[in-house]
């Protein structure tokens, strides 16, 4: 490096001109700010035990990554990026551009304006750390736009929370479709006060519908005044049904009667159905017309002589 003494009267006039192992400016002065030009095999930056501190002025900060790549090493404390009143600009090389958090997290504070992030052509890639990444919006929001080959976004081992303003979070997908991995965990996703809003060119969703069937057997019944069957709450099932089937075989006119009834609270009943005749080895359904809490099948026999075998069905799916 050349090495030369500065006589200048005025201190603030001095201007220093540093150089790389190329023989090229690293570090020049450029209208009274400072730039600062990578070199072709790159340019690393690793913050001190103490960290790393950089400042911009009131026009705003713009990082341009060089072409083979600009690599930013965070200490175990933590990397804090703040973008300044006028905005934080980074602009990635068309290899991509690779964030990874450090051990202890990384916190990137939006100004009161927003954040926008848009994806090189070659894929926007961040890595969380395994204690998790979180992302919340700043008052007039968070802006994501993805590339045309799409977006895909793979939660961490401790999950992935995405916190929105008050004024709702809007999830666009790119032409070529928006891909979210949750882990084994699941994934929860609670729209915000203003709501949550996704647009999709087609959206297929694929639910598992949940079934309940329970079969209950009553022999031996001689009756005649009637006896409820086991009561069914049944709240979260859109749709139900029971299945009666006269099982009767040994005794002459084993005939039983039954009708559906319905409760608000299992305590007050009253019938939904028409009372239905069931003879020795028949069948019958029972569907309510008027939605409550709980159900249940009444029956009786007709003839206490001829005792009857009984088995109810009880079906329903959401």
């Amino acid at each position: 490096m050349p090495n030369f003494k500065i006589i200048q009267d005025v201190p603030d006039q001095a201007r220093i001109k540093i150089y790389g192992s190329e023989n090229a400016a690293l570090i020049t002065t450029d209208g009274g700010y400072l730039s600062v030009t990578a070199p072709v095999g790159g340019f690393s930056i690793t913050a001190p035990t103490n960290g790393l501190l950089i400042t911009a002025s009131a026009a705003g900060l713009s990082v341009t990554g060089p072409t083979n790549g600009l690599i930013v090493t965070a200490t175990a404390d933590g990397l804090s990026v703040t973008a300044p009143t006028n905005g934080l600009l980074v602009t990635a090389s068309a290899a991509g551009l690779s964030v990874t958090g450090p051990a202890n997290g990384l916190v990137v504070t939006a100004p009161a304006s927003g954040l926008s992030v848009t994806a090189p052509a070659n894929g926007l890639l961040v890595t969380a750390s395994a204690a998790g990444l979180s992302v919340t919006g700043p008052a007039n929001g968070l802006i994501v736009t993805a590339p045309a080959s799409g977006l895909s976004v793979t939660a961490p081992t401790n999950g992935l929370l995405v916190t929105a303003s008050d004024s709702g979070l809007s999830v666009t997908g790119p032409a070529n479709g928006l891909i979210v991995t949750a882990p084994s965990t699941g994934l929860s996703v609670t729209p915000p006060t203003g709501g949550l809003l996704i647009t999709s060119t087609g959206l297929s969703v694929i639910s598992t519908v949940a079934t309940t069937d329970v079969t209950e057997v009553q022999t031996g019944i001689t009756d005649t005044a009637g006896t409820p069957s086991t009561t069914y709450q049944v709240l979260g099932i859109s749709e139900y049904s029971f299945g009666l089937v006269n099982e009767s075989t040994s005794a002459a006119n084993a005939q039983a009667v039954a009708t559906l009834q319905i409760s608000p609270d299992g305590v007050n009943w009253f019938d939904n159905s028409a009372v239905t005749t069931l003879n020795q080895s028949t069948s019958n359904a029972l569907v309510s017309s008027i939605f409550l809490k709980y159900a249940r099948v009444y029956y009786a026999a007709v003839n206490a002589a001829s005792s009857v075998d009984l088995t109810i069905f009880f079906q329903g799916q959401s």
